[in-house]
C-alpha cells in the first residue's frame, strides 16, 4: 500500500508521522501522477480521495474515486474487492 499526495515530501512525512501510517506517502507536487490517473479535482486543484487495487500483473482491477474529501469507499467494499483479486 502506498499513498500519493500533492503535498511536499516534508508535509507528507509530517502527516505520516501524525497518523502513525505504516506505508509510504509519495509526493506529486506537480500533479503528474494525479492527472494521469484522473483524480485531480476539477476546481480545487488537489487530488480527490482515491483507491486503486492493482493485481500482480500491474493491471488496475478496481478503483474508487471520491467526489470530495470525505468521500471514501466503505471498508467492507474494499475488503471484498481485495479478496477477489487473483
Amino acid at each position: 500500500m502506498i499513498a500519493v499526495s500533492a503535498d511536499s515530501p516534508a508535509d507528507g512525512q509530517k502527516v505520516a508521522v501524525e497518523l502513525n501510517l505504516s506505508y509510504p506517502i509519495l509526493s506529486d507536487v506537480y500533479k503528474n501522477f494525479i492527472r494521469q490517473y484522473g483524480v485531480l479535482h476539477p476546481t480545487e486543484g488537489i487530488a480527490r480521495p482515491s483507491m486503486f487495487i492493482v493485481n500482480k500483473q500491474g493491471t488496475i482491477v478496481w478503483k474508487y474515486v471520491g467526489s470530495e474529501a470525505a468521500d471514501r469507499p466503505p471498508i467492507d467494499t474494499v475488503l471484498q474487492q481485495l479478496a477477489a483479486v487473483k
